[in-house]
């Protein structure tokens, strides 16, 4: 018997078999998830100039995926790593990777913890409107649905990425609705309340928090 040959293959290759609308529904799932959480979380630890940091940050998340869309227009090959070195260099290479692995360990646990602190929220809400004396624990809650959503959709990828693909494009659907209605009440109450900037990033509005609650101001 002739001795068997082990291929290994990217994951990101395998998107090229299956179709644009479930590549762009992986991506916006991994990316999109942020916008829900990032400014609450920076605002809580660094203050209401929060909004210019990452309005900084998405611009240079902005030069950033122009390169690399130059850089896979070009057929550069081989994943961040190889793409950021052809542009910027090994050191910043490594920093790359280990940004974005850091960022595939955390973006799942923080996602699913915030999605569970509003559903938490939300249930928690409709049992005070009927009158309901039971309530549940926020964190314990969170923690929970966190861990239920981690080992359903780690279910669903070990099925191969066409099972997966299907279940993060119907996720992106329901997203997507909620993104409309969310434009649309911010639009309401710009014009019911009015809207003004956040205060400029100078020392004198920052504020550092820890985990606990703090308002220690730079001077």
């Amino acid at each position: 018997m002739a001795p068997s040959t082990r291929v290994l293959v990217a994951s990101s290759a395998m998107l090229a078999f299956i179709s644009f609308w479930r590549v762009a529904a992986i991506v916006l799932n991994d990316m999109g998830s942020s916008a829900f959480y990032a400014g609450a979380i920076s605002e809580h630890f660094i203050g209401k100039t929060a909004p210019w940091f990452i309005l900084g940050i998405m611009l240079l998340a902005g030069t950033v995926a122009a390169l690399y869309i130059e850089s896979c227009g070009m057929f550069v090959r081989g994943g961040v790593y190889r793409v950021v070195k052809e542009a910027m260099g090994s050191t910043l290479a490594k920093f790359s990777v280990s940004a974005l692995m850091f960022d595939y360990i955390l973006t799942g646990p923080i996602s699913g913890v915030s999605a569970g602190l509003y559903l938490v929220g939300m249930l928690n809400e409709l049992l005070k409107h009927f009158h309901a004396r039971v309530g549940l624990p926020m964190n314990g809650g969170a923690a929970v649905f966190a861990v239920i959503v981690t080992i359903y959709f780690w279910w669903e990828n070990i099925k191969g990425i066409h099972e997966s693909s299907e279940k993060a494009l119907r996720i992106m659907y329901v997203t997507s609705a909620m993104v409309g209605i969310m434009l649309l009440w911010c639009c309401y109450t710009l014009w019911v309340r009015g809207a003004h900037l956040p205060p400029w990033p100078h020392l004198s509005n920052i504020t550092f928090c820890t985990i606990l609650p703090c308002r220690t101001r730079l001077r």
